[in-house]
């Protein structure tokens, strides 16, 4: 059951607005058994529309068009759907009625533009059974085309209420659909790749890897013909992941790692302090990203200049002269101190080069030594991340945070990355 998206609209491919819709479409039709073989963004260009839609319609049993409904001059999706299947426009009297009944409720004077919504190609069915929505669909040769409007509010709600319901009665796609997502922290795109590249010959199964950067997220599809063989596929596939890379994986689907940390804290009924000097307070500002985070995090604490660190972490003068801030010795000293400060369970520093500038060659820019304190001791490790300044400071915020996930759930005081020094 092949099909294709168009997306209409100069804002689109202008880069002023960005393309959600296409985005929704395709994760959500994937899901009830639909693969979408094309994606395409145009112009509000007659012609092109036209051209597409013909190409779209000659070779996939389906097609969804968004935007272009509108009541504006410059909306001319349903000029184009009417050209492209040889069908002349014609007002529909409902859709009328209904936007004469919403000017009514709403006490709007009357503009003759909005009637331009009621002009729809010949045989198209409204989507809606009475709200003043744009939003339509055409059976055409054996084909189904849907023409939906570009509001992402109102596109999510006819794509999901109208159009799948739509689609799995008159086109169904007679397999079964299990999808996961697994969020990996701490090893390499290509070495998970490695790991599961032999289960990618299984005719039923479709891997993806997908860097987001500290993060490596594998999405995992499994389609069958039936419920029992999909689930007994996916089971294998599940536990094949989970024994492969166990500790490194995060979480699933929409979890968020500061997400994790916070429901395994507040489990343990203990708390967090972290200080900060190269990330400038990004590590806190992913924690109080979570709502209730106030139950489990006590302070944040960015001591960027050695006057901070000494002043507020206590850490000895002596040392950074010593060491330099950039230390074993000075991680340390931070997460201790600022667990000792704040009197609580766990303490994270973190002190690094993010560059541009500030490396040199026994601490090239990158290095970032990360501390982690609790009662049974204080310890930390020395980190080299690639990238630019903003991926530096990610890598190191992120680092920090499974860190203190991987000891939560499993005890691990010095976990293994694959970019430790």
């Amino acid at each position: 059951m092949n099909g294709a998206i168009l997306a209409v609209g100069n804002e689109l491919v202008q880069g002023r607005v960005f393309n959600t819709n296409s985005f929704l479409a395709a994760r959500e039709l994937l899901l009830h058994g639909y693969e979408v073989r094309e994606i395409l963004t145009v112009p509000d260009d007659l012609s092109l529309i036209e051209a597409r839609l013909r190409d779209f319609l000659s070779r996939y049993l389906f097609c969804l068009v968004s935007g272009g409904l509108g009541p504006t001059t410059d909306d001319i999706t349903n000029e184009a759907v009417a050209r492209a299947l040889g069908k002349p426009l014609v007002t529909n009297e409902e859709m009328v009625r209904r936007i004469k009944e919403r000017e009514r409720a709403q006490n709007l004077p009357h503009n003759p533009l909005r009637l331009r919504m009621a002009e729809l190609p010949e045989g198209a069915r409204l989507l809606t059974n009475t709200r003043a929505m744009a939003g339509y669909y055409l059976e055409f040769e054996g084909k189904l085309l849907f023409c939906l409007p570009g509001v992402p509010q109102e596109f999510e709600y006819l794509l999901k209420k109208k159009v799948l319901p739509l689609l799995e009665e008159k086109l169904p796609a007679g397999v079964v659909v299990i999808s996961r997502l697994y969020k990996i922290f701490g090893l390499r795109e290509a070495d998970i790749n490695l790991k599961l590249k032999d289960l990618e010959k299984m005719p039923e199964v479709t891997i993806g890897y997908y860097p987001v950067l500290p993060e490596i997220h594998v999405s995992v599809l499994v389609k069958a013909s039936s419920k029992e063989r999909a689930e007994e596929v996916f089971s294998q596939i599940d536990e094949t992941i989970q024994a492969a890379f166990g500790p490194y994986i995060f979480g699933l689907e929409e979890d968020l790692l500061e997400a994790v940390i916070g429901r395994l804290l507040v489990e343990r009924k203990e708390t967090l302090a972290v200080a900060e000097s190269c990330t400038g307070g990004l590590i806190a500002s992913r924690i109080t990203r979570v709502p209730g985070s106030s139950a489990y995090f006590e302070r944040g604490v960015v001591t960027y200049s050695n006057e901070a660190k000494k002043e507020l972490l206590g850490v000895p003068e002596e040392i950074l002269a010593t060491y330099g801030a950039v230390s074993e010795p000075v991680a340390l000293a931070m997460a201790e101190g600022v667990r000792r400060l704040s009197r609580t369970d766990y303490g994270l520093s973190v002190t690094g080069i993010a560059g541009p500038t500030g490396g040199t060659p026994e601490k090239p820019v990158g290095t970032v030594w990360i501390g982690f304190s609790c009662k049974e001791a204080t310890v930390a490790r020395c980190f080299r991340f690639p990238g630019d300044r903003h991926l530096v400071q990610d890598y190191a915020a992120g680092t920090a945070l499974d860190w203190l996930r991987r000891y939560l759930h499993y005890g691990t005081l010095v976990p293994g990355y694959q970019f430790a020094c």
